[in-house]
């Protein structure tokens, strides 16, 4: 009696392999990019969420000279893919948020956002 191994070629294997790796190469690229327009969602919530809290800084002070991204978003200062800059106008009466990329976003847009309303990806 003639006994038949039983499993795969080396050609089987190769193939699959091959399958396998043609896959990996275009998912790859599809999933960091949903990856860094999540991470820019993410940052773009945050200068909103400090946006309305210079608002409610405003409406008590009646200016936001002295407003500060430590004191009105410290969670903000944690960020390790975006660094956040506030500017405060001489005047008191306008402010400029900047979201610089770092560390995995480096290379990516800066978010700007100011007190009337305009926002930009550049």
């Amino acid at each position: 009696m003639v006994s038949r191994s039983k499993g795969f070629t080396l050609i089987e294997v190769m193939i699959v392999v091959a399958i396998i790796g043609l896959l990996a190469a275009i998912a790859y690229p599809a999933y960091t990019s949903y990856v860094e327009r999540g991470l820019q969602r993410e940052a773009q919530g945050q200068i909103m969420e400090l946006a309305s809290a210079l608002e409610g800084y405003r409406t008590k002070n009646f200016t936001y000279t002295g407003a500060t991204v430590a004191a009105l978003a410290p969670e903000l200062n944690a960020n390790v893919n975006y660094g956040v800059q506030l500017n405060v106008a001489a005047t008191g009466l306008s402010y400029r948020i900047v979201a610089t990329p770092r560390g995995r976003m480096a290379g990516s847009d800066t978010l700007t956002w100011a007190s009337d309303g305009t926002a930009s990806w550049e």
